[in-house]
């Protein structure tokens, strides 16, 4: 088979993979009541203003919409929707949208429940799905499934969570952690020395990077954190932060320890003649260019999550010192652990690569 079929073969795969999400996804909303937006128009504004003397307006639209699903498919019914011209708590309609209404049968009970969101997420992931399988072939179907795994696992973490009633929050991610670092790593390198290697180099820096930071947070007593600022305040603040910051670390320490290890191992493979203290040296340079991109790019994904809730803070009054301390303590703490974790993880992975791999070969397995 030549290399043009077989990359086609691999194209038609993630179709088909993807045509399959797609109906498992969707299967759920062909009974309950989803209309599309026909026409979106503006009745009514009104300006409002709250206790603290922030001003909003109140905007009253009507909706024309045309069931797709349930036993009202193919009618056609007229609703009203309010909305904050701010949009923080409520949504602003426009023509063609889909929205999921309630679960009634008749057309004058109908109210609405929420956008239907999952449209373009199931584009974007079928585009992902394409590219990933019809460029790379295997490694893109080991990529994917890897991500498939982990989402499994982490809905079961929700699920024990939902069962324990949210307690032990802490527990079920160190356990999600030690169980999902091995599994994904065995998906990308196989079951190999390589594998062995980046799983203990990735736990170690993780847990070492997060055990320090809570031994420092503890000795402090978390001045200067605000972990009542956490999204919608769920409690235990502290335990959820350190979950957070646990998944958070594991990712970066993940993505550098497999970098170095591939690194060494490709170095090895084509040089078999190179030393221990080069193979040590090699892999400490690849961690050190890596390490600007990797805690730059957290800090970019941190800068991402925080700018909505800053404008948020900022369209309420609030001074931007004020809404800095708010936002930014939680979000940059994490990022300084996660730092931590992958300069640990430079040393140590570059140690056991060189040593662990150099030793592989001399063995000849």
């Amino acid at each position: 088979m030549t290399r043009t079929k077989k990359r086609l073969l691999w194209l038609w795969s993630g179709v088909l993979v993807w045509l399959l999400i797609v109906f498992l996804t969707q299967k759920p909303y062909l009974h309950q009541n989803v209309a599309v937006v026909e026409n979106a128009s503006v009745i009514k504004r009104q300006t409002v203003q709250s206790e603290y003397h922030n001003q909003d307006v109140l905007v009253t639209q009507k909706l024309q919409l045309s069931l797709l699903t349930g036993k009202l498919r193919r009618h056609q019914c007229t609703i009203k929707n309010k909305y904050y011209q701010s949009q923080a708590t409520s949504v602003c309609y426009h023509t063609h949208d889909l929205v999921i209404l309630s679960n009634t049968h008749k057309l004058q009970n109908l109210t609405l429940i929420s956008p239907k969101r999952d449209t373009i997420l199931l584009i974007l992931l079928g585009i992902v799905l394409g590219c990933l399988l019809g460029l790379f072939k295997e490694h893109g179907a080991r990529a994917w499934l890897s991500a498939g795994l982990n989402c499994l696992l982490f809905i079961l973490l929700l699920q024990l969570a939902t069962k324990w009633h949210n307690q032990h929050i802490l527990f079920l991610v160190i356990i999600f952690t030690w169980l999902a670092t091995p599994l994904t790593l065995t998906f990308i390198f196989g079951y190999s020395r390589q594998t062995l290697i980046a799983s203990v180099a990735t736990l170690i820096s993780t847990f070492l990077a997060v055990g320090l930071s809570t031994v420092v947070l503890i000795t402090t007593q978390s001045q200067g954190i605000h972990y009542e600022t956490l999204d919608y305040g769920i409690q235990p603040f502290q335990t959820i932060f350190l979950a957070e910051t646990l998944l958070g670390v594991l990712g970066a320490c993940m993505d550098e320890t497999t970098d170095i290890t591939a690194a060494v191992y490709q170095l090895l493979k084509e040089q078999p003649q190179i030393t221990y203290k080069q193979l040590l040296n090699s892999g400490m340079n690849v961690g050190r260019e890596i390490i600007g991109p990797l805690i730059n790019i957290l800090f970019y994904l941190f800068l991402a999550e925080l700018l909505p809730i800053i404008v948020l803070y900022l369209r309420n009054g609030n001074t931007l010192q004020f809404a800095l301390s708010r936002t930014m303590t939680l979000g940059y703490t994490q990022t300084v652990i996660s730092a931590l974790g992958i300069v640990l993880a430079v040393p140590l992975t570059a140690f056991l690569a060189a040593y662990w791999l150099r030793g592989e070969q001399k063995c000849g397995i």
